[in-house]
Order: structure tokens, then C-alpha cells, then sequence
């Protein structure tokens, strides 16, 4: 299974705030997908999430914190060669 999307319950927040992620994946067969934050000091991510057999999605809690200026953030996910990724904007 690979990953094909990256949603996010919020695409734009205010530092402090928590965010839902949900990463989906091509098939049933059950995976570990890697989660990464281009700037974990802004929006952190587990280092992974695992996505049960027989189901195609799985959530995961990004947790941002306060900044000084708004900064955008790629959240991405990724398994067996597959990548997708969102990117999340949090304000001051």
C-alpha cells in the first residue's frame, strides 16, 4: 500500500492550535506510513502512523505551535515509494 493523500482538518491555523491529519493508502494490505514536517519547530508529526489491514485511512495529530510570523509547513507521508504531502499554514 502506498500512500495517495495527506488531508488536513484545517489548512490554515493559529500557532497553538491542534490539527487533525489524515493520510489515505491505495489498498487494504495494511501499512506503517512515515510522517515528516519540513519545519517541526512550527508543526510537529509522529514519526509514523499506521494504517490497520482492511482499512484505507488512517489520523494522525499535528500539534503547531506559536510563531512570530506566519510560516507555511509541508506535511508529508510516505510508504513502499509512494509520497503525498499538504501544506499547512500557521499564523501568530
Amino acid at each position: 500500500a502506498k500512500p495517495t493523500a495527506l488531508a488536513l482538518s484545517s489548512a490554515s491555523v493559529r500557532g497553538g492550535t491542534r490539527v487533525t491529519g489524515t493520510v489515505r493508502v491505495s489498498s487494504k494490505a495494511g501499512v506503517v506510513v512515515k510522517l515528516s514536517s519540513s519545519n517541526p519547530g512550527v508543526a510537529s508529526v509522529p514519526a509514523s502512523v499506521s494504517v490497520p489491514a482492511g482499512a484505507t485511512s488512517a489520523n494522525f495529530s499535528v500539534i503547531t505551535y506559536k510563531v512570530r510570523t506566519t510560516t507555511s509547513v509541508s506535511i508529508s507521508a510516505s510508504a513502499n515509494n509512494g509520497i503525498t504531502s499538504s501544506t499547512l499554514t500557521v499564523k501568530r
